[in-house]
């Protein structure tokens, strides 16, 4: 291991990062998407800084296969877009671009953000007020805090082989810790989100949630209902294609998130009793996970993954209203009325099977 240093406001030498090289991590660069590996060595090419980021690190270190290989920048994305035309800017409240890239036949999308300043606020132009902001863009050091938990906030350079880390999240990976980057109050109430991703994180690494977590998540799980419903639909589609959905909305019911972001699940599953609820989580979700961690099941549509996740419900469906009923149930989640057609043709194929 190594230490990156820095200077304090006087002028004194102070510890900025620990810098973990190949005899440390023992990752091997060859497991990075081929066409990630493309656009770092083009933006380094180019003068910027670009460092694999987030979930892909912490999968690579806890022996899972990586889904996605998320780039981190100093480039802004209006220049990462002059140098990748299969590119387009997305989002306002934080810009990032997507590059597209076709391999075996198949597109996929790789995002690519910049590091991000630590301040939150912009003055407004011609005036004193001031308005929230993510589009202020900042150093490598700066974008780490405004990361969720220590486990994601480590930057891997696959070409110097290097795990640049700020935050002691490699420590924490080592010992098997989730630890949010700030005290877990302060964290769920800048992003409630963040709560569902803890119980994401716990299942797909097997460490434990911590107590402060978990009573945190307790006392600010109502929050959740503040989340837009086209956030929380993204992020239970990622759930249900993580390969460990079953465990993680298990999770979520036990510590009553579910009964905020799914509220008519959770009320259908208390009213199974605990035998049949983990026996209807088994042959839904558990189904949907072995499909999904079975590679040559090939890609599973969301219409699909919904079916999985209604399964349950399979003896109180009116046969000519069930993609309404879908729609209905899953609310806040909005999945699409393809996506609702899909699994109502899904689950009346069960039905009559």
């Amino acid at each position: 291991m190594l230490i990156r240093y820095g200077t304090s406001p006087e002028g004194k030498p102070v510890k900025k990062a620990e810098v973990y090289t190949a005899e440390d991590h023992h990752i091997d660069p060859a497991l990075i998407d081929v066409d990630a590996r493309k656009i770092l060595r083009r933006l380094r090419r180019e003068g910027f800084k670009a460092f694999i980021v987030g979930g892909a690190v912490r999968d690579l270190l806890t022996g899972l296969k990586p889904k996605d290989f998320d780039i981190a920048t100093d480039a802004f994305p209006r220049r990462i877009r002059k140098i990748f035309r299969n590119s387009r800017v997305i989002g306002r409240r934080f810009r990032l671009v997507h590059i597209y890239a076709q391999r075996d036949g198949k597109q996929k999308i790789l995002e690519v953000s910049t590091f991000r300043s630590s301040q939150s606020e912009e003055p407004r132009r011609g005036g004193k007020q001031k308005q929230k902001s993510d589009n202020i863009y900042g150093r490598m050091e700066e974008d780490v805090w405004r990361r969720d938990f220590t486990l994601n906030a480590l930057y891997y350079c696959p070409q110097r082989r290097i795990i640049i880390d700020f935050v002691g999240g490699y420590r924490d990976i080592q010992q098997g810790k989730i630890c949010t980057l700030i005290p877990p109050d302060a964290s769920f109430g800048e992003d409630p989100v963040r709560m569902i991703r803890g119980i994401k994180y716990a299942e797909l690494t097997g460490f434990p949630l911590p107590m402060t977590v978990t009573a945190s998540i307790k006392r600010h799980r109502h929050k959740l209902a503040e989340c837009p419903a086209a956030r929380l639909t993204e992020e239970i589609y990622k759930i249900l294609g993580s390969g460990y959905a079953a465990g993680i909305f298990l999770r979520a019911y036990q510590l009553r998130l579910l009964e905020v972001f799914m509220p008519a699940l959770h009320k259908h599953w208390r009213s199974l009793g605990r035998r049949r609820m983990v026996e209807s989580i088994r042959t839904g979700l558990g189904v949907l996970d072995q499909r999904i961690k079975n590679d040559s099941a090939g890609e599973i549509s969301r219409g699909s993954m919904l079916a999985y996740l209604m399964k349950s419900f399979s003896r109180r469906w009116r046969m000519d209203t069930v993609v309404d009923w879908i729609q209905e149930t899953c609310r806040p989640m909005i999945p699409s009325r393809r996506e609702s057609e899909r699994a109502a043709r899904l689950l009346l194929r069960w039905i009559t099977a």
